[in-house]
């Protein structure tokens, strides 16, 4: 029986125009039309292709490393969700049409929640391999599931790092989405059980590109770090007006979400990358060097702190695919809910009943040059953070 969740509701307002077709998705449901495929409605165009690009190509390559143990082929069935969450529903719908049994592969919150909802009604598989946002996964979801760890998960992790680094004062320029708006929430209840001040915050539009007076206004005699929960392509122009301001000078640290660990964003600042922390994956493992090998040879880029995970969240669901020997939804919903999967991206992967990774342990990393190369480098790995 299905459970009457608060999330239906939201799926049945938020997308009425797609709930009224929900007559013929349903009638896709039939055996007969499944495929062993994975469905990615993943950004191709808009301001994450660069990002969704790479997703897809870790994707295939989580794909091709697999063949070899499976019994069946397991393809992809790619489509462009754009980043936005009414262009992902309706893509979406499309791969649900053509059968696809799991979906994965959104990058923002705002469109991981929009999936997660209807994937929920539709009684589908999907699982997150990146976002944070705590209604991504609700209590009492039951086809949702989050390979990394929530909001609250993630920033527990990082200020028990600051707080190992002997940071006593923050200051936060978020983004005004989600996660931003999340993590300011998050610091104003919990920094001092850290004995951490938020000393002060300034949550901006996502279409900023002016940050001077934001950055101005940090008293950086009275902090010794700075987190910056801004995505997207003003992330890197947020980073170099604080080179520009000499924060780096000024601050001890300065750390951002796992995108700040992406090769683009090293790209966009070349050199002037170096120090940056971040949250994200420990690309140094075994695993993680053995994938972003076969990803150079294949595509001539390297696995970053947002291709790994999804590389990670495709070599479950095939795995589960293969292992249930069925591309039924419910099937492959049953199986994730009972995996136990050593990550790649540098944590182990089991879910709790509501769909969140239990097992989580937060990475901090920092870019370092070495070699004459610029590399994402470990600095901590927190013990398991429950949800």
């Amino acid at each position: 029986m299905r459970r009457h969740t608060r999330r239906r509701f939201v799926e049945a307002t938020a997308f009425a125009s797609v709930s009224a077709l929900a007559g013929c998705i349903g009638g896709a449901f039939n055996e007969s039309k499944y495929e062993r495929a994975i469905g990615m409605p993943s950004p191709q165009s808009g301001p994450l292709a660069t990002n969704g690009e790479r997703a897809l190509q870790a994707a295939e390559i989580a794909v091709e490393d697999f063949a070899d143990e499976a019994s069946g082929e397991v393809t992809l069935e790619k489509q462009d969700g754009e980043g936005d969450p009414e262009a992902a529903i309706t893509v979406t719908r499309d791969l649900l049409d053509n059968g696809v049994p799991a979906l994965t592969g959104t990058f923002s919150s705002d469109v991981s929640t929009a999936l997660s909802n209807h994937a929920e009604s539709e009684e589908v598989p999907f699982m997150t391999a990146i976002s944070v946002a705590a209604e991504v996964v609700e209590s009492g979801d039951e086809y949702t599931f989050r390979m990394t760890g929530n909001l609250k998960q993630k920033m527990t992790g990082m200020v028990e790092f600051l707080n190992q680094q002997g940071v006593s004062g923050i200051s936060v320029i978020a983004a005004d989405y989600s996660m931003g708006r999340s993590a300011v929430d998050f610091l104003e209840q919990q920094a001092n059980n850290y004995d951490i001040e938020l000393v002060s915050d300034a949550v901006v539009p996502m279409s900023t590109n002016d940050f001077v007076p934001e950055l101005q206004s940090i008293n950086t005699g009275e902090i010794d770090a700075i987190f910056c929960p801004f995505p997207g392509g003003n992330g890197p122009t947020l980073v170099q007006q604080m080179r520009e301001q000499d924060m780096f000078e000024e601050v001890d640290i300065v750390i951002g979400h796992d995108s700040y660990g992406t090769e683009a964003f090293r790209e966009a600042l070349g050199e002037d990358i170096v120090d940056m922390y971040n949250w994200g994956v420990d690309l140094k493992n075994e695993r993680a060097q053995q994938a972003s090998e076969q990803m150079q040879d294949e595509y001539d880029v390297r696995m970053d702190a947002l291709s790994l995970p999804n590389y990670d969240a495709v070599r479950m669901l095939t795995q589960v695919i293969d292992e249930q020997d069925s591309v039924d939804a419910q099937s492959v919903r049953d199986g994730l809910a009972d995996i136990e999967y050593e990550s790649a991206s540098g944590w182990d992967v089991s879910f709790d009943g509501d769909g969140n990774n239990e097992a989580f342990q937060m990475i901090v990393s920092k870019w370092e040059q070495s070699d004459g190369e610029i590399r994402n480098v470990p600095q901590y790995t927190s013990d398991v953070i429950k949800p």
